[in-house]
């Protein structure tokens, strides 16, 4: 009796250990957009302000601005982060690099994931500047706010700075500036249609084995999907990949592990 009290005993330590391991949590990311240039760009801040304004309610401006350095940083005051030491605004930055250089070996994948956009590798090609625009201290905004406040800060820059080409680096996807502003603004900018890509990969191994996998969703601490098969329709999984994409982003982390989930048919 004692013995099966003690191997029932080691396998509940043994489940609960198996349990943590096996539902990780995603740390939550920077937020980065990279607009590609042919022309060297600069930083009207009259338009800037202009379309910043045309969405953001509070935004505050450092008052030691130097409107002739290549950095400027701005504070979102609709958003407000929560931290143990105290409230702060949430905060972006545009960042113009000191070298006029854009490393294309970054991009080889998202040129091949980049679906909706086949001219993407020819274009961004033809670039010779680029410019980085990234979230500050807003990790611990609830990860809808986040997506939200920053989308209408990048698509404020966007329209402002009117790049040829746009990278969303979290889900590692191009896309022309009409198409970014027109996706990140459905929902009222709640969304993850910029910030998470569905990707397809033939694996080398095998003739009809498949994998298609999501790409963004860890950068706001949710978890991201993967599928390995063969003789099904890449599409109908792609459309799975997205329905499952879109329930977590609304609903959070409320897969478990041992929960199934829909299939094809």
């Amino acid at each position: 009796m004692n013995l099966f009290k003690k191997l029932f005993s080691s396998r509940q330590k043994l489940n609960k250990d198996s349990k943590k391991q096996e539902s990780p949590e995603n740390p939550t990311e920077l937020l980065m957009v990279k607009l590609f240039f042919g022309d060297v760009p600069s930083l009207d801040d009259e338009l800037i302000e202009k379309e910043l304004r045309l969405r953001f309610n509070k935004i505050e401006f450092p008052e030691t601005y130097d409107k002739k350095s290549n950095s400027r940083h701005y504070f979102f005051k609709d958003y407000e982060v929560k931290f143990p030491e105290g409230n702060i605004p949430a905060q972006a930055t545009i960042l113009l690099p000191n070298e006029h250089k854009v490393d294309y070996s970054e991009l080889t994948t998202s040129c091949r994931q980049s679906w909706n956009w086949r001219k993407a590798e020819e274009t961004v090609k033809k670039c010779s500047y680029e410019v980085l625009i990234t979230d500050v201290m807003s990790r611990n905004l609830d990860h809808k706010l986040r997506i939200e406040y920053f989308q209408k800060f990048a698509s404020s820059i966007v329209s402002a700075m009117k790049p040829a080409a746009v990278w969303v680096r979290n889900s590692e996807v191009i896309l022309t500036p009409s198409d970014f502003i027109k996706k990140s603004s459905q929902n009222n900018y709640q969304n993850i249609n910029t910030f998470m890509n569905v990707r397809l990969f033939n694996i080398q191994e095998t003739e009809d084995e498949i994998i298609m996998d999501t790409l963004g969703l860890h950068s706001l601490g949710l978890p991201d999907f993967e599928f390995r098969f063969t003789n099904c329709d890449p599409q109908k999984i792609a459309g799975l990949l997205f329905n499952y994409s879109n329930y977590i982003f609304e609903n959070g982390v409320v897969i478990e592990h041992g929960n199934t989930i829909e299939g094809i048919e």
